[in-house]
């Protein structure tokens, strides 16, 4: 398997399972979303914009679902590209976050290992695209 097919089943796991799933529950339980990182509970209007949280990600799955069986890396490339600046800056996110809740759970653990990993992973994608070594 070449790193592109690698990168192609990586992101259909994260379309599918991480984005739309996630999504779903920011759209149909957004206190249940909340609740996973904190205990606090939230009135109604922070809520529903947890709503809105769901409504890109669907959107993401959406964006990347539609381009993947293309198989056409030069579709893909900005893609990956606006994932990787979306993982950078989920990561600035995550620091405050942890400034303002500075305490650890599964579900943080969770959301900062996967940002990471995709973020590397991508990272090392769009080097090998623009070296042509994909």
């Amino acid at each position: 398997m070449t790193y592109n097919q690698f990168m192609r089943y990586v992101l259909t796991f994260e379309a599918i399972a991480l984005n739309f799933g996630t999504g779903l529950l920011c759209l149909a339980a957004p206190a249940s979303f909340v609740a996973q990182f904190a205990a606090e509970t939230l009135p109604p209007v922070p809520l529903e914009l947890i709503r809105w949280y769901g409504v890109l990600l669907w959107v993401l799955t959406f964006f990347v679902l539609r381009i993947l069986p293309s198989g056409d890396n030069r579709l893909l490339s900005p893609a990956v590209e606006a994932l990787l600046f979306g993982d950078l800056v989920h990561l600035v996110a995550i620091y405050l976050y942890y400034q303002a809740r500075p305490e650890w759970n599964f579900s943080f653990g969770i959301m900062l290992f996967f940002t990471l990993t995709l973020a590397i992973l991508r990272s090392i994608w769009v080097y090998r695209y623009y070296r042509h070594t994909l």
